[in-house]
C-alpha cells in the first residue's frame, strides 16, 4: 500500500479517536477505539466502502453493539477526506 493510503487511514482514525472521542465513548463505552481496516474505491461509480473495526473498551455487552453512530460519524467526516465521493458504505466489525 502507498504511504498516502496509510496516512489517510491514520488521519481518519485520529479524527474519530481524538476529535470525536466523547461521542465514541458515550455510545460504546470508556476506552473504545475505532480502527479503519480498509478503504475500497468503486471502479464503476463515485463511491467508497470503508471497513471500520470498533475495539470495545471496558464495556462489552449487546447494549453497545449499535453501528448507527459509527455510520453517521464516517459519513460526517467524508467531506474532509474525500469531498468528491457521492456514496459511502460502511462495514462495521467489533473487537475486544
Amino acid at each position: 500500500m502507498s504511504v498516502r493510503y496509510h496516512k489517510i487511514k491514520s488521519m481518519m482514525e485520529s479524527y474519530l479517536n481524538v476529535i470525536k472521542k466523547n461521542e465514541i465513548e458515550t455510545m460504546y463505552g470508556t476506552d473504545t477505539k475505532v480502527k479503519i481496516h480498509t478503504i475500497n474505491f468503486s471502479v464503476r461509480g463515485n463511491a467508497i466502502m470503508i471497513e471500520a473495526v470498533i475495539v470495545l473498551g471496558q464495556v462489552i455487552s449487546e447494549d453497545v453493539l449499535d453501528r448507527r453512530l459509527i455510520d453517521y460519524l464516517i459519513q460526517d467526516m467524508m467531506p474532509y477526506f474525500f469531498p468528491e465521493v457521492e456514496a459511502v458504505k460502511v462495514m462495521t466489525r467489533w473487537d475486544a
